[in-house]
């Protein structure tokens, strides 16, 4: 297993304060606010400590309250809602200096058989027909500050190649898709849930990406003022993230200074392994206005 693919899985493996709380550490990504996916990869396994392993996470529902401080360990408090005989429902609030930072339901399921069907996976190209996603950002790093350069140059847990390359810098006017293979930079363990925190965390990455395709913006831009609102995803079969998986993304809808992006998930099989949908902030507006409230 390569390092940076260790210390995720060690973020995202949290220590119990008690039977309903559990401490997760904060990492800094060069991000003014701690990044959302850590947060919901967090909540889940949180989520996951309450519940018997017979029952698998099939939904989760996350809404963003108030960013977090990067660097401060985050609490998450568990309340089961829901014990039910094929369901059980758990609560995760994630806290910093008790303030709310995310509210996240996840719903577990008794395993059961029952009606099956699914879309058709995209016809893509394979993965190395695809531009690096690594290779782009070592190739940036050179444009920016030292503290950013640093984090921008270390190794990635994850290896992408996306269809849809864009300079953050100078932005392009693409289409409002984008599709991405994807798979941990390394080995991890076969735990099915663990696979589906790693998930968890690497969907928030292209999200607000996507909604600004057709504008020819980035998240880079100071005059763009962006946030998750919410994340939610439904995962319909076991997948392994050592394998590559297509993310097949499309924004269908920008207004009022919101975007939303939905995506699907195959593995080469063309299985749909689970779909997600994000709701985020993308807001242009005067650089000397950038710091106000979502």
């Amino acid at each position: 297993m390569k390092n940076r693919l260790t210390q995720l899985i060690q973020l995202l493996t949290l220590t119990p304060l008690d039977e309903h709380r559990f401490c997760g550490q904060s990492e800094d990504l060069g991000l003014p606010q701690v990044f959302g996916g850590q947060i919901v990869a967090q909540s889940l396994a949180a989520a996951m400590q309450k519940v018997a392993l017979e029952r698998h996470l099939h939904s989760c529902h996350s809404y963003f309250i108030k960013a977090g401080e990067v660097g401060v360990p985050i609490i998450y408090h568990t309340e089961i809602l829901r014990q039910g005989n094929s369901f059980t429902v758990v609560n995760v609030n994630a806290t910093q200096h008790n303030h709310l930072l995310a509210r996240t339901m996840a719903s577990f399921q008794r395993e059961e058989t029952g009606f099956s069907h699914q879309v058709k996976m995209p016809n893509v190209a394979e993965p190395a027909a695809f531009a690096s996603e690594n290779q782009l950002i070592y190739a940036l790093a050179a444009h920016l500050p030292p503290k950013l350069k640093a984090i921008f140059q270390t190794e990635r847990p994850f290896d992408v190649r996306i269809k849809y390359p864009n300079n953050p810098f100078e932005p392009q006017r693409l289409p409002a898709e984008q599709q991405i293979w994807a798979k941990v930079n390394g080995e991890a363990p076969q735990d099915v849930r663990l696979h589906q925190c790693l998930a968890a965390y690497f969907s928030d990455f292209h999200c607000i990406l996507t909604m600004l395709h057709p504008h020819a913006r980035s998240v880079m831009q100071p005059t763009m003022r962006i946030a998750t609102l919410d994340h939610s995803m439904w995962f319909h079969r076991a997948f392994d993230f050592n394998q590559w998986l297509l993310f097949a993304l499309d924004s269908p809808n920008a207004y009022a200074g919101r975007g939303i992006t939905r995506g699907q998930v195959f593995n080469p099989q063309g299985e749909l392994l689970f779909s997600y949908q994000q709701e985020g902030l993308i807001r242009e507006m005067p650089p000397e206005n950038r710091a106000g409230k979502k």
